[in-house]
């Protein structure tokens, strides 16, 4: 069984080497910060979580962030969020940054700038490996779960299900399917692929699913230098090989 980490400290705050002589870390003009403080859920194996031997944040994105924060030559901060509160969180300066597995949706674009993307997400669908329920079409009129503040709701809601339950952490919506709460769990393909991978004989993620869209860092609309330093780093990294080395160090299959 994958044991899912209990909490994460509000703040993992590996530094980068210090900005040039002179100049601020881009995120500090309109909160009169040094650093760029990242958002992050610190529950979302394996994209952003707490590394209870290391007592750092874990995982693709968090080696990610970092990685490109060290490029752009940026102070950054990791700071645990509560998922659901990710746009609230961003619209009072509390972060400059989401970078914890942050779908491109049309709806989302109202509130980040979003950088390039660099990763492939669908929307999938997990089940109890003895669950009669084989497509989509078989949850109609069942009870679905999404990990709240994902972009599943309006998938789930098209299956016109018995009740549509919301989790604020993602292992509290898998252990509701494990327990039989709900009959299946809808969220971001990248946490079900791992979770179900992780518990053998336990679940079945279903054929069916929502198309692909990327993930992307969401930023500040504001910060336009943010974001072009942000995206420079990933495609620097992407072009010489270290996106590549750090995904397969998460991931088996090729990006």
């Amino acid at each position: 069984m994958l044991a899912f980490a209990a909490g994460c400290s509000q703040q993992d705050a590996p530094k980068t080497a210090a900005p040039a002589a002179g100049k601020q870390s881009t995120g500090a003009d309109a909160t009169g910060r040094t650093h760029v403080i990242i958002g992050v859920d610190a529950k979302s194996v394996p994209l952003t979580f707490w590394d209870e031997k290391t007592k750092l944040l874990s995982g693709y994105d968090a080696d990610l962030a970092r990685e490109a924060f060290k490029r752009a030559n940026l102070e950054y901060e990791f700071k645990s969020i509560v998922w659901a509160d990710k746009e609230k969180e961003l619209k009072n300066k509390k972060i400059d940054v989401v970078w914890s597995g942050l779908t491109i949706t049309d709806e989302r674009a109202k509130d980040y700038a979003f950088s390039v993307p660099y990763y492939k997400n669908r929307q999938a669908i997990l089940v109890r490996i003895d669950s009669p329920f084989q497509t989509k079409e078989d949850l109609r009129g069942k009870v679905i779960g999404e990990h709240k503040g994902s972009p599943s709701g309006p998938f789930i809601q098209s299956l016109s299900p018995a009740k549509h339950e919301e989790f604020l952490e993602l292992p509290d919506l898998f252990a509701a399917v494990m327990s039989g709460k709900i009959d299946a769990a809808v969220t971001d393909g990248v946490f079900i692929d791992y979770y179900a991978i992780h518990t053998p004989k336990t679940f079945r993620v279903l054929n069916d699913h929502v198309p692909e869209r990327g993930f992307a860092v969401g930023v500040d609309p504001a910060n336009k230098e943010l974001l072009t330093q942000i995206n420079k780093a990933l495609s620097d990294m992407e072009a010489d090989g270290t996106a590549q080395a750090i995904y397969k160090k998460w991931f088996s299959e090729k990006k």
